[in-house]
């Protein structure tokens, strides 16, 4: 949920820890501003202090949980979450049980 950074930033931040890391976040924080910062001050303008440019703020809480559930995209009970948001920014190619893939597809009821 940091100032600048939208669905797809958050999706380019999941396939690199995807592709990149060899460990997984266990946790992870949304932003929260605080004072003196210069993120804090983007937040509550929506603008680069800098350049005086309209800087995206992610506001609404779906899409700052979709944007903290996509960099924990391995934990199961954030799949709900993964799914909802790829398919919001266009990306459901990332659902699905391929490798690459950020979430399983839905289980649909399957007998046991």
């Amino acid at each position: 949920g940091h100032p600048g950074c939208g669905l797809q930033e958050s999706i380019e931040m999941a396939e690199f820890v995807r592709d990149h890391m060899e460990h997984y976040p266990r946790q992870v924080q949304n932003f929260m501003p605080t004072p003196m910062t210069l993120s804090t001050c983007m937040y509550y303008t929506g603008r680069d202090p800098f350049s005086g440019k309209e800087v995206y703020v992610p506001r609404s809480e779906q899409e700052r949980s979709w944007q903290r559930a996509l960099l924990q995209y391995n934990q199961p009970a954030n799949w709900p979450a993964v799914r909802d948001a790829l398919q919001a920014a266009g990306r459901s190619d990332l659902i699905g049980n391929k490798p690459g893939c950020l979430a399983p597809p839905v289980n649909k009821g399957r007998k046991k």
